[in-house]
Parts: structure tokens; sequence; C-alpha cells
């Protein structure tokens, strides 16, 4: 039977500390727990639910939300928080549907899960093919130093 290290575990092994990763492997977690309510909101409402500050390592979220209409979509992504400049405006979630009561969907995309942010950035909500109308609950878990 082989055994084999994961990505982490390797690096928290190796000889050289310079190579451990900190708050991905053995960090802290630190939960964000947000709501907002659209009322009409128009397409490109941008809402920001959470801050990522550098070093930080998004590790999981989701998003529970009403139905926000016919055919409304949601993506998480973030904004440099140095004059909210653009970052990646769906690293956490591409654009996905929220159209059933109730939905809950994980904000799993594979270039925001295990994401190190390399400067301070806020997470952002933001509706897409039509306005919104209702609440979403929001849940971020972060790894901290």
């Amino acid at each position: 039977m082989a055994t084999v290290s994961g990505t982490n575990m390797a690096k928290a092994l190796a000889p050289t500390p310079a190579t451990y990763m900190g708050p991905e492997f053995e960090g802290k977690l630190h939960t964000i727990v947000e709501n907002y309510t659209f009322a009409s909101a128009a397409i490109g409402t941008v809402v920001r639910v959470g801050r990522l500050n550098k070093g930080e390592v998004f590790v999981s979220g989701q998003i529970t939300g009403a139905d926000l209409g016919s055919a409304t979509t949601l993506q998480m992504g973030d904004l440099k928080a140095a004059g909210e400049a653009v970052g990646d405006a769906d690293r956490y979630l591409a654009a996905t549907v929220f159209t059933t009561a109730n939905q809950k969907t994980d904000c799993n995309a594979l270039a925001g899960r295990g994401y190190k942010a390399t400067e301070d950035m806020i997470i952002t909500v933001e509706t897409a093919v039509e306005e919104a109308t209702g609440r979403i609950d929001v849940v971020i878990i972060k790894a901290v130093p």
C-alpha cells in the first residue's frame, strides 16, 4: 500500500519551514454570515458580503436564496479592496440561476476553492440576466493565519 501526502501536508512536512503554507494547513477558521434583500435590484447590482484579507484563504461558501426571479442569476467574486478595483467577478461561484425558493448553492468554483488572497479583497455577490427581488443569506468560511 502506497502512502502519499496531499499538497499542503507535503509542504508542512518539508524540511524548510519556508514552504509551510500557513492558514491552509492547520489554520483558524472564521465564518462570515451575511444577508441582503433585493428589491427589484437591477442587473449588475453588486452586494459586498465579506472581506478576505491578505494571506487569508477562501475555504467554502454558500448562498441560500428566495425565488429571485424567473431567470435571475447570481455570481460570487471579489473586488480589490484598494479602490474597489475589479478582482474576479465569479472566482467563487459562476453565474447560477436562483429561481427556486430556499435554494442552497455551494460557492465552490475551482478558481476560488483554496484561493489565498495576495492583497485585501472584498467578496461580492452580483446579479445578472434580470432584476432580482428577494432575500439571500450568505455564509463564507475562510482560513486565517
